[in-house]
């Protein structure tokens, strides 16, 4: 029996795909699965390109007016798409691309002679180093070690030259990935070569030096950007949605991530955009798929919100084959919330009016003399964090980080005050969420039959809360790759800092970070991480998190930050921001934030709908995905999406930070809102405001 040869696609002909027309891009498809199933067939057509640089490049005809280049190296290899256009613009792409396999690493890369050459001769034509008085960034290191970093031989002359950060970034095009983030992390934090690369996930000892480029081929770095197209399934999925390069091409530290072997629970920390909810996912269709795959086996992916859950499973959909009818992806409450009444116990959770009037009924009751605000943060913080439920456990329950300590009678006047509350509740029928989290882990402490879950992957884990890290170590036994949590307390805008080892889970020596930012340009990850300048984060863990060595490989325009004498001076500017982007861009590409409801539908929503902008406004249950129009959401609303043009506007003092976030956890609470709303930016921020500026842009 002969084998088809294999067929890779490469992230660049993903991107020139997914700029065609849709007439071709249907041509295209077409062609694509003819040429999987029989690439030597004699309709393909190839063609040779007349002064390539790489011979083994060839166009194949998609029709009179669009070709396919493809890098064809052996029967052995396969064949690689690497690019898609109009005839002459495709000849014209592949007539300087060369793909060598890394002397060192053993990586397949791809480089444009044309860009390499002119970066060497400007390299060449610069002053002498010493004659700036400075010194060359990489002197210190050999060849040996820039070429250990994958940097392309043929470029090291322009690494050479290169005397500070700025020439580096400008050089950024014309390095292969993983080269690049070698040499940043050496000259951001002056780092050694193994440093630099354990910062970058890349191989401290490279794999052996190949020619072979179908070995190559396999390499963690060439699988960044060349993905083996198993099916003629999945090159039609892949096809479907072009520009979600997640799906396909992760990056090493990340793959290395979804495919390790954990003897016990493990956390991911990442700053924003790093890609640490794609590692979840991949994870968890990799356990689905070679680590637990009795047919009873389940995994869950949990979530903080339904938002969130949504999105995943959409998501995990398109990402995954059958193996998703074994994973189940919910939010923690509604999970919580079903196996409860799946036991006969009612819930209804208390609306926040009424929590408010039981908290007024019995401050009226008891006479006390108590601040009601501290009374609600001590009974959150500490009670029901604690899950206490009685008045001796309350008086010696430990109250470290909540400021001022309280005596023995302190205590117990606030008990009395604490059990009329709940007193209220339960005349009215009613609890609040930790409660249902409370009960919940009763319940499965007791239960003789287990859950089916063998693996709980948990997503935004940062605003979770002690008492549901504690539910989520009972449902599921303890084992090898039994716990998986990814989240950043940079983008905590719910609950309190938590210890994860004082929740009976614990990760220490299976911690990772995750540090490159796929998704923002560099100029807004360096606005959104500079609202928390100066921010003590921890690591949920009771250690410090910071984000050294957390940068983007995009880069773009700086963020607009303007302010207005007025209101309709702010939406005029706003409106025609927004028709300019819609000439060149699809409006639900578009994203306008607010701090509050009222500011969307009092304000955003007549002005939008006076200037005839479609829009679509992201309510709890309103999937961000379905319908046409510029999206409209507040900064809560907004987490886990991404939009390439994010308008965030009405920062003014009194509305963000709101009037009555007065201590300092609520404002860091309000600085890390902002971060995470900031950081959903793809290619361009506007931040705007009326009136007297929020303090938060000072």
């Amino acid at each position: 029996m002969t084998l088809s040869p294999q067929l890779y696609m490469a992230d660049s002909f993903l991107e020139a795909f997914d700029k065609l027309p849709l007439t071709p891009r249907k041509k295209v498809r077409e062609f694509l699965i003819k040429f999987r199933n029989d690439p030597t067939a004699a309709s393909i057509h190839y063609e040779p390109i007349h002064d390539t640089r790489d011979e083994r490049v060839r166009t194949v005809r998609i029709d009179l007016t669009y070709r396919a280049v493809v890098l064809h190296p052996e029967e052995a290899a396969g064949y690689v798409l690497v690019w898609v256009d109009h005839h002459d613009e495709a000849m014209d792409w592949a007539r300087n691309k060369v793909f060598p396999v890394h002397p060192a690493t053993g990586a397949l890369q791809m480089l444009d002679l044309q860009r390499v050459e002119a970066a060497n001769r400007r390299a060449a034509e610069a002053p002498p180093v010493k004659a700036l008085a400075a010194y060359a960034l990489f002197e210190t290191f050999k060849d040996a070690d820039l070429l250990r970093a994958g940097v392309p031989e043929m470029l090291l002359p322009s690494v050479r030259a290169l005397h500070d950060e700025d020439e580096l970034e400008r050089l950024r095009p014309f390095l292969p990935a993983e080269a690049y983030e070698a040499l940043f992390y050496i000259a951001s934090l002056g780092c050694s070569i193994d440093e630099a690369l354990l910062h970058a996930g890349a191989l401290v000892e490279p794999e052996a030096a190949t020619v072979d480029v179908a070995v190559a081929l396999a390499h963690p770095d060439s699988r960044r950007r060349f993905h083996l197209i198993e099916s003629t399934e999945e090159l039609d999925e892949i096809l479907d949605a072009p520009l979600a390069k997640w799906r396909i091409f992760l990056h090493p530290s990340q793959a290395r991530l979804v495919e390790r072997h954990f003897n016990g629970p493990a956390r991911v920390l990442g700053g924003a955009g790093t890609g640490k909810t794609v590692v979840a996912m991949h994870r968890a269709r990799h356990l689905a798929r070679t680590v637990f795959t009795a047919p009873d086996d389940r995994i869950l992916f949990a979530t903080f919100t339904r938002n969130l859950a949504a999105n995943i499973r959409q998501n995990l959909e398109n990402l995954c084959g059958a193996e998703m009818a074994r994973i189940e992806v919910t939010n923690l409450h509604a999970w919580a919330v079903a196996l409860l009444r799946r036991h006969g116990e009612p819930v209804t959770i208390v609306e926040e009016e009424a929590r408010r009037q039981c908290w007024r009924n019995v401050m009226e009751q008891t006479g006390s003399a108590w601040d009601e605000a501290f009374v609600q943060h001590e009974w959150a913080a500490v009670v029901q964090a604690q899950g206490i439920e009685q008045r001796a456990d309350y008086l010696r329950a430990s109250r470290q980080g909540q400021g001022a300590p309280l005596n023995r009678s302190q205590r117990a006047e606030l008990w009395a005050i604490f059990a009329a509350y709940r007193a209220e509740l339960d005349r009215l029928g009613r609890m609040e969420w930790p409660d249902v989290i409370h009960r919940a882990t009763r319940l499965l402490g007791g239960a003789t039959r287990k859950l089916p879950y063998r693996a709980i992957l948990v997503d935004e884990s940062q605003d979770l809360d002690p008492a549901e890290l504690r539910l989520l170590r009972v449902m599921v036994p303890a084992g090898a790759n039994d716990l998986f949590f990814v989240g950043d307390a940079h983008q905590r805008i719910y609950g309190q800092p938590v210890v994860m080892a004082q929740c009976g889970i614990e990760i220490r020596g299976r911690a990772a970070m995750l540090r490159i930012n796929y998704r923002t340009t560099e100029e807004i990850r360096c606005w959104a991480t500079g609202v928390l300048d100066g921010a003590a984060i921890d690591d949920l863990d009771g250690g410090r998190d910071d984000l050294t060595g957390y940068h983007s490989i995009l880069s773009g325009l700086p963020p607009t930050v303007r302010r207005f004498a007025t209101l309709a001076a702010e939406l005029a500017f706003v409106l025609d921001e927004i028709r300019v982007l819609g000439e060149a861009t699809e409006f639900d590409r578009i994203c306008i934030v607010a701090r509050t409801h009222s500011q969307l539908r009092d304000e955003l929503l007549p002005a939008l709908r006076a200037a005839g902008i479609p829009y679509l406004l992201l309510e709890a249950e309103t999937p961000d995905y379905i319908g046409s129009g510029v999206r409209l959401a507040t900064m809560h609303r907004v987490k886990g999406l991404e939009f390439e043009h994010l308008f965030i506007v009405g920062m003014r003092a009194g509305v963000m930070p709101p009037a009555a976030a007065v201590t300092e956890a609520d404002l860091l609470r309000e600085r890390c809102l902002l971060h995470v709303a900031a950081s959903r930016a793809r290619e361009t921020l506007t931040v705007t405001g009326w009136g007297e500026a929020s303090p938060l842009l000072r």
